[in-house]
């Protein structure tokens, strides 16, 4: 973006030969054009100020104004600035040279004082548009975006020439303050800005994302990487857009981008483990975890390590990454849920509680550590606590799908069917497109015909919901396998559909191998069934012995 020297009040031209120069600011990323650079008659510098002033005054700060521009456009801004500050001793009322030092000023990446001679050159002139517009922007770089987004309206409603650059700030404003609906349009409006604007074409990459437009977020990214000038910090910001939309190699190359550029940036390093780790370039990912470590630990880095090293197989690395990581941000739920998750996930249940106990010590409403406690309290046999958490839960949040479903599971191991029933029913009515909630009522309603219960429409019902849950998630393998169950009886040919879609989306879904195989033999298939049957026995012979290999975090490990 360009905080631009006024030519006059109307328009503010800039000379395309002379490059943008970056600040030392935290907002490095915006470009500033140096000045404008049309000559400045003295007749031009007189329309704009009080015609009581002598000519000679006028003609000195002209003289003054242009050795500043002269100045700033060499890049000696200290030099430029006190150009400036004599041409406003003998014309301090000159809207051209209070909006010139302010935008010098910002050029130096002093935005206080820019914003004080832009306040002033707006009580002189209070239409000068290059100033209103300056001030702005400077608002936007010092993250006062409400005081920003209120003077980019206004010039919109004073210029109709600002308004591209209005809407390009405000478009990235709305995307700063996640408001990804209003940013699309806004930054799409000011097309004939945005394609030379490397943060502007971020603000909109992200916001498509957000909105799930994935074809346009590339096309956003696209045209970022054709854009000159881009930053180290742009460059990363760009990797960890392409690697959330899966593009790793592409996230990888912008990270060699930043690098390439002598960005000493703190994320780098862990945003380079992270996309070599979904590159399965793991070793590579935990080399440079290790090293961050080691040298400079943070969070985000440690649960990362947490995870890269159980992916390894060190679970001794992994628990004590997350540890140091709790330590170091006690209030991050991640750390706890994380530590907890691979306990529970390697048989530690007493340990996984523990973890998750600590957790709601330093976040006491945190839903996500509640369900995790429940769960981990359920796998315990504390079946009332777990429903209690589970409870809990649920009054923390509108989406609390997790924690209903997570009680109605709970319920339905403690053998309450019908409690579960009434959970998840009522559940369905706050999330009718929930497969999984409909998947599992399904199981329930099976158990209670299986049970003999008094209502005859429960083969039914039950077949609605396992119906439901495939209508709402069709490449869930078992929800063909339990409906195929209940066709076994009255229609052989649709339960044999049914366990074929099943085995298609998952080719070693060993129960529906079993019964296809079953329902061959009886059919008169012997050699197609007698082959699953092998299969099948061949499969539960391997997941036994990998069950036994698998490792167990042991109390010890404390």
């Amino acid at each position: 973006m360009r905080i631009r020297f006024a030519v006059d009040r109307k328009q503010c031209l800039s000379s395309p030969k002379v490059d943008g120069v970056r600040w030392g600011s935290s907002r490095a990323w915006v470009w500033i054009a140096c000045l404008c650079f049309a000559v400045i008659l003295p007749a031009n510098l007189r329309s704009q100020t009080p015609a009581s002033r002598p000519a000679s005054r006028s003609v000195a700060a002209n003289k003054m104004y242009r050795r500043g521009v002269a100045l700033a456009r060499q890049g000696k801004l200290d030099e430029a600035i006190t150009a400036f500050e004599k041409a406003l001793r003998s014309d301090r009322q000159n809207p051209l040279l209070l909006d010139a030092i302010g935008a010098a000023y910002s050029l130096r990446g002093d935005f206080e004082q820019a914003r004080q001679y832009f306040l002033e050159c707006l009580d002189v002139d209070p239409g000068f548009v290059p100033a209103q517009k300056n001030l702005a922007i400077t608002y936007f770089n010092t993250g006062r975006y409400d005081l920003s987004a209120a003077g980019f309206q206004k010039l919109k409603n004073i210029s109709a020439a600002s308004q591209p650059v209005a809407n390009l700030f405000l478009g990235m404003i709305a995307e700063k303050n996640a408001d990804y609906v209003e940013a699309e349009p806004l930054l799409e409006d000011s097309r004939a800005l945005l394609d030379r604007y490397p943060e502007a074409l971020l603000s909109l990459a992200n916001a498509e994302l957000q909105l799930k437009h994935f074809d346009r977020a590339q096309v956003a990214l696209s045209n970022f990487d054709s854009v000159q000038g881009a930053t180290a910090s742009q460059c990363l910001k760009a990797a960890e857009l392409y690697s959330r939309l899966g593009q790793n190699r592409k996230a990888l190359a912008d990270l060699d981008k930043a690098r390439a550029k002598g960005g000493k940036l703190e994320r780098l390093a862990y945003q380079r483990a992270l996309v070599l780790d979904q590159l399965n370039r793991s070793q590579e990912a935990l080399t440079i975890l290790e090293d961050l470590a080691a040298k400079n630990p943070d969070s985000d880095s440690l649960n990362l390590l947490a995870h890269v090293a159980q992916k390894n197989g060190d679970f001794g690395l992994a628990m004590q990454s997350l540890r140091e990581a709790a330590k170091l941000d006690p209030t991050k739920e991640d750390n706890y849920l994380d530590f907890s998750t691979i306990c529970a996930d390697y048989g530690n249940y007493a340990l996984a509680l523990e973890a998750a106990s600590v957790g709601l010590e330093h976040i006491p409403n945190s839903y996500r550590l509640l369900v995790q406690q429940g769960v981990v309290l359920e796998n315990l046999g504390h079946v009332e606590e777990a429903e209690e958490s589970l409870r809990n839960a649920s009054q923390l949040q509108a989406d609390n799908s997790v924690a209903l479903l997570s009680l109605a599971i709970i319920q339905t191991h403690a053998g309450q069917l019908q409690d579960a029933q009434a959970t998840l029913t009522a559940a369905i009515e706050k999330f009718p497109a929930h497969y999984y909630m409909h998947y599992h009522l399904g199981k329930i309603l099976v158990q209670l015909e299986e049970g003999r219960s008094a209502d005859p429409g429960l083969e039914v019902k039950a077949k609605h919901a396992f119906q439901q849950a495939i209508r709402f998630n069709p490449s869930y393998a078992d929800s063909y396998y339990q409906l195929s169950k209940l066709y076994l009886r009255e229609s052989p040919k649709l339960a044999e559909q049914n366990l074929v879609t099943c085995l298609r989306l998952d080719p070693h879904h060993a129960p529906a191998e079993y019964t296809l195989a079953r329902l061959y033999l009886s059919t008169g298939r012997r050699a197609a069934g007698q082959a699953l049957i092998d299969r099948f026995e061949s499969q539960q012979q391997a997941q036994k012995l990998k069950e036994q290999q698998k490792p167990r975090i042991e109390s010890e490990q404390k």
